[in-house]
This record gives C-alpha cells, structure tokens and sequence, in this order.
C-alpha cells in the first residue's frame, strides 16, 4: 500500500511516539479502517454489488490490509485468526 510507504516517511512515524496506547503502526491501520467506516443498509450494499465495480467499504479495509505482512505483524495475527490470509493467497502487485 503505498500510503503505508509514504507516511513510513514521516517524522510521526520515525519518531516511535506512543500516543494512547497506540505506535505509529497502529494508529496508521487503525486511521485507514475508520476512514472507510459507514453503515450501509443490506439493500444498499446488495445495489452496489449489482450496479457498481468498486468493493463495499469493509472489504476495502479487509482486502487489502490482511494481504499486507506489516498489518499482521502490527496486530500479531496468527494463523487460525479471523483476519489471517495464508502467504500463498495473499495478493502481491509490486
């Protein structure tokens, strides 16, 4: 994910600074899930997948962080957890 590249960039990221609980890491995955965080009616999701090319938001987040190794190191997911994606089947594009 190259946002997750770009903000490695940062002096927020560099600095290591633990802020509520939460590393830089952290509050990156968390910030890039609530971003996409809405509530949409059964109906409504049922029409975008009919009408429209782009995924519902929770498969936005889901998607494409548990294919990222420095998701699930972040999180400590393990094989066996509901947002582990084995390596094999994990989507690599560069």
């Amino acid at each position: 994910m190259m946002g997750y590249q770009a903000f490695q960039r940062t002096s927020q990221y560099r600095s290591h600074q633990i802020i509520s609980g939460l590393n830089p890491d952290q509050r990156f995955f968390l910030g890039y899930a609530f971003a996409w965080m809405i509530n949409e009616r059964p109906e409504t999701i049922a029409n975008q997948v009919r009408s429209n090319e782009h995924s519902p938001a929770k498969f936005r987040v889901i998607g494409p962080l548990t294919d990222m190794p420095e998701f699930l190191n972040t999180f400590d997911i393990r094989a066996g957890d509901a947002m582990w994606r084995a390596p094999e089947n994990r989507v690599k594009i560069w």
